[in-house]
């Protein structure tokens, strides 16, 4: 009697197996024969053996991330405020990478499927050159203006930009940030005067700029000639610079001499001059704009100047002024 009760735990006992092994319950297992060695009995799979899960999905990329991007997936930095590269510095730094690869990352934003540059412009050029693949790129969760600003401020601490460039990228974030140059000084943590003294560059005739931003005219000389309102004399005056070598003392003195020989009856500086200077300084920055006052020959009179570099910036002062096209 007691074999015969063992056998229906037995029954049960072998079903469960087979139902763990994804056997159909019925189906019988043939006994051994001579021809056939006797198999190991069915076990369930143990931990080990049972199939491995799905791996999980990647995480998103971060703001701060540091990823290998493919290097035509990297468009250009519209705001990149260099307008000039040394392609010969570009060909040595892609020897270099060719055989150290880059060790500093680019930095770049995602705009759709691609990604765009914020610092680097160099190292990108240069990876291209050097033929790779892939770069490495710290990922930055940023608007356009903030990407225009740490361009900007990248290539000032790297002292990569032309007194030029570096000027026409003061007045386009204060343009498309409607900052006064104390404001943009205060964000880019730059003296105000050093702004001021730049964007007065853009008021250069063109020739001029040209040698300052190749070099052949050093900012302090920029400085000077940006004070002489007639152009061709600005011309003149760079001209003899580059040809004679003049040192900035050396100009100031010969602008010095030219202007006593073509204004020998020029009257003195009024008593308020530096009252007027600071005023000049006061309406600078409340309007973002270079501003002049020259005092009159009589008492109560004279002229105010003021200097815009687009017309953006000439229609931002009319909507100041409330003056409406007719």
């Amino acid at each position: 009697m007691s074999v015969m009760k063992n056998k229906p735990r037995l029954g049960r006992g072998l079903s469960s197996l087979l139902s763990a092994g994804n056997l159909p319950v019925e189906a019988e297992i043939p006994a051994p024969t001579k021809e056939s060695a006797p198999g190991p009995a069915p076990t369930a799979p143990t931990a080990a053996e049972a199939p491995a899960s799905a791996p999980a999905a990647p995480a998103a990329p971060t703001d701060g991330s540091i990823l290998q991007i493919p290097v035509e997936a990297v468009v250009p930095n519209p705001h990149q405020p260099r307008k000039q590269m040394n392609e010969a510095s570009i060909a040595e730094l892609a020897a270099s990478l060719k055989a150290t690869g880059l060790i500093q990352p680019i930095v770049v934003r995602k705009v759709g499927e691609t990604y765009q540059l914020i610092a680097g412009e160099r190292r990108l050029r240069a990876a291209k050159m050097a033929g790779l693949a892939t770069i490495p790129a710290i990922l930055r969760e940023v608007d356009s203006f903030t990407q225009a600003q740490m361009a900007l401020v990248e290539n000032i601490q790297r002292e990569n930009l032309n007194p030029i460039d570096r000027a026409q990228a003061y007045r386009t974030l204060m343009g498309q940030l409607g900052l006064t140059q104390a404001e943009l000084a205060g964000r880019l943590g730059e003296d105000r005067s050093s702004i001021a003294n730049h964007l007065r560059l853009l008021d250069l005739a063109e020739p001029v700029q040209a040698m300052v931003s190749d070099g052949r005219i050093s900012l302090g000389h920029a400085k000077i000639l940006a004070g002489v309102q007639d152009i061709l004399e600005q011309e003149r005056l760079a001209n003899l610079v580059v040809t004679q070598g003049l040192s900035v003392r050396n100009l100031e003195r010969l602008l010095q001499e030219s202007t006593s020989r073509t204004a020998p009856a020029a009257p003195a500086p009024a008593a308020g001059s530096a009252y007027h200077q600071d005023l000049e300084k006061s309406l600078s920055r409340q309007l973002g704009l270079r501003v002049q006052l020259r005092a009159g020959t009589k008492k109560g009179k004279g002229k105010l100047i003021l200097h815009y570099g687009t017309l953006d910036q000439f229609d931002e002062l009319m909507n100041r002024l409330g003056v409406k096209p007719e």
